[in-house]
């Protein structure tokens, strides 16, 4: 119960009362409470966020291929943020979390997620 996920720019989460999850899949229903269909720099974030979690982060141009979106001119202040207090690397071709970044990887990942 109480989980949420993201797929194809739909996000989910499901109900977090156990009795209504249960209930819900006992009728033959997906769990889900609530669905939110993301916007285009919205889903990107969400990319952004989860693609940071790996070691080498993201190359601008792979991002740009991938989403649309360039990390440097949609989050610039939040790129800094995270250079700044030592939790991100602004390479020539690509942002990255540092050793110290990827130990907080959630609260980094958080300043890309916007609704």
């Amino acid at each position: 119960p109480s989980a949420a996920g993201c797929v194809r720019g739909v996000r989910t989460k499901n109900w977090s009362s156990t009795l209504l999850y249960c209930e819900q899949l006992e009728q033959g229903r997906r769990a889900i409470e609530w669905t939110e269909q993301l916007a285009p720099l919205a889903r990107a974030g969400e990319t952004a966020a989860f693609g940071l979690r790996m070691n080498a982060g993201w190359a601008f141009e792979q991002f740009r291929q991938t989403t649309g979106f360039d990390l440097r001119e949609e989050w610039p202040a939040e790129l800094n943020r995270l250079e700044e207090q030592g939790w991100g690397c602004l390479e020539k071709d690509r942002f990255r979390l540092t050793r110290q970044g990827l130990r907080f990887a959630d609260a980094a990942a958080e300043e890309f997620l916007r609704s």
